[in-house]
């Protein structure tokens, strides 16, 4: 018969090719979560299988990307290329082929027919052949099985000649409803969008749980969670075969995701007690930061014991991405090795050469800004030309990308922000290296007489103080309409550590309780 006109205009769309392969599904949670890095985790993906800023048709259309949508629309040149980003993707949970989308069920079925009898010599092997199943996913709005069957109902009738089989079927098909995000919860109302396609691959959000800080056998208070250490390995474009540094590696959280992906890794750290493993006491088990790639069964580091500061290392282009979290004063103080009494002007009794080995130098403070800008220039000097600096950057108030250190071989190619607490961020900053390092090369410095600090100088004292917060929050308890101005504040937490937040905690130890004690 005769179709409606809206339904010539919706099927009229899809045949003109303005509508993308592909639609990914990516993760999507709270406000602590990482929805900012979907869209740089998936950019540095693409650009490993060549689909760069400047490819025709884009990767995807930014006026498609809805920040409180899990679902995006992309091109990408064949089904082998979008297995292969989904499943070194963190941030997305699956994708699938995309054969149609509209306002309701009752039309998107309807432009899903039509797809098919455009494209009947390629899709119909899925619909005859095998077993297959049927998946329904709402977002913002929960669907219960009655629900679920009466949305599946008209979609058999499209010719699916093949056995259905729940569990582990041969082609999967999905419908996704897109309620849209909504704090207050509860009903959503009409879904904005409704999705269908052939499932292709799921994402490898399956490992945070294998590589989860609640299970790892040596944390310490800066260890990075599983899904952050995977995204950063991620954006870096670590790869078999790829050359990774940690310059900070503390327990190497960083490295196990690099590692994970075949990368020969390196790291460094000026802490001796940590590396040689002296901060346990003298009856416990002795680990250290191998114990965990001896628990994954991953290849081990090589560590060096060293400051970035003044890094060790012979003036070569050896590393394909450096990838770390910087000491920036908020949970661990940094320092760096020198002389404290060099700094008050006394004098300085040399270490003698039988000595040597034994010694521990002293360290002074580190200032923030002044980690960032070594950070720099060992990423300019010993990357490779396209090779990538990826590390944390924590942030109060306002960003401007601008205020990170300005290196003539350095270009910024994406931040991405986690909120925290309120106006405090975890940033992600990503880095490439455009061009080659020559002698006399350097961060430009800050003039700190004219020009105002940035944003992450001395995040620390910008942060409340537990008992500011404290006598707020009761204040506020008391019943309080308006809270006096000069207790105002914009980074008000939520809880009473706000620097364990974003971070897996090791389980609290059980305390041995003597029985001269319970008598």
């Amino acid at each position: 018969g005769c179709r409606p006109l809206w339904l010539r205009e919706l099927i009229a769309e899809s045949i003109v090719g303005v509508m993308p392969e592909y639609l990914i599904h990516q993760a999507w949670g709270d406000a602590k979560s990482f929805e900012d890095f979907r869209l740089p985790e998936l950019e540095a993906l693409a650009d490993m299988h060549g689909i760069g800023p400047a490819s025709e048709p884009p990767l995807y259309d930014i006026k498609d990307f809805d920040p409180l949508s899990p679902f995006l629309k992309v091109n990408l040149p064949n089904e082998e290329v979008a297995k292969n980003i989904a499943e070194r993707s963190m941030m997305m949970k699956n994708i699938v082929e995309f054969w149609g989308e509209a306002k309701t069920a009752g039309e998107l079925q309807a432009v899903v027919k039509a797809y098919i009898e455009r494209n009947e010599s390629t899709v119909r092997q899925y619909m005859t052949t095998g077993t297959f199943a049927f998946k329904l996913y709402g977002f913002g709005k929960t669907y219960q099985y009655k629900d679920q069957m009466k949305v599946l109902k008209p979609f058999f009738e499209l010719g699916f000649k093949n056995k259905v089989k729940l569990k582990n079927p041969d082609h999967q098909f999905w419908i996704f409803f897109d309620h849209g995000h909504h704090a207050g919860g509860g009903d959503n109302g009409p879904p904005k969008k409704v999705y269908f396609g052939r499932f292709i691959a799921d994402g490898m959000r399956h490992v945070c749980n294998t590589f989860s800080l609640k299970t790892r056998p040596f944390i310490g208070p800066t260890s990075t969670v599983a899904e952050l250490a995977f995204v950063m390995a991620n954006q870096g474009q670590v790869k078999m075969g790829s050359w990774v540094l940690d310059p900070f590696v503390g327990t190497a959280s960083l490295l196990v995701a690099s590692s994970y992906f075949g990368a020969m890794c390196v790291g460094m750290d000026r802490d001796y007690c940590l590396l040689h493993s002296k901060i346990h006491k003298k009856h416990a088990e002795k680990k250290d930061l191998f114990t965990n790639f001896r628990h994954y069964g991953l290849a081990k580091p090589e560590i060096v014991c060293g400051d970035n500061a003044y890094p060790p290392w012979h003036a070569r282009e050896v590393y394909d991405a450096i990838i770390c979290d910087p000491p920036y004063g908020v949970r661990a103080g940094a320092r760096k090795s020198g002389s404290r009494n060099r700094l008050k002007g006394k004098k300085v009794n040399p270490v003698l050469t039988e000595h040597d080995n034994a010694h521990i130098p002293s360290s002074v403070p580190y200032p923030v800004e002044d980690v960032m800008a070594d950070l720099h220039d060992v990423a300019a000097k010993y990357l490779v030309v396209g090779g990538r600096l990826v590390y944390l950057l924590p942030t109060v108030g306002e960003f401007d990308p601008k205020s990170l250190p300005q290196h003539e071989c350095l270009e910024l190619v994406a931040h991405s922000k986690q909120r925290l607490t309120a106006g405090f961020y975890r940033r992600c900053i990503t880095i490439k290296k455009i061009k080659a390092w020559k002698e006399g090369m350097a961060c430009r410095r800050r003039d700190k007489t004219s020009e105002p600090a940035p944003c992450w100088e001395d995040v620390k004292s910008k942060l409340p103080r537990k008992k500011d917060a404290t006598d707020v929050k009761e204040k506020a308890l008391e019943g309080e309409e308006e809270r006096p101005p000069e207790q105002r504040n914009p980074l008000m937490v939520d809880n009473d550590d706000h620097r364990n937040e974003g971070k897996e905690q090791a389980p609290p130890k059980k305390r041995k309780v003597s029985n001269e004690n319970m008598k």
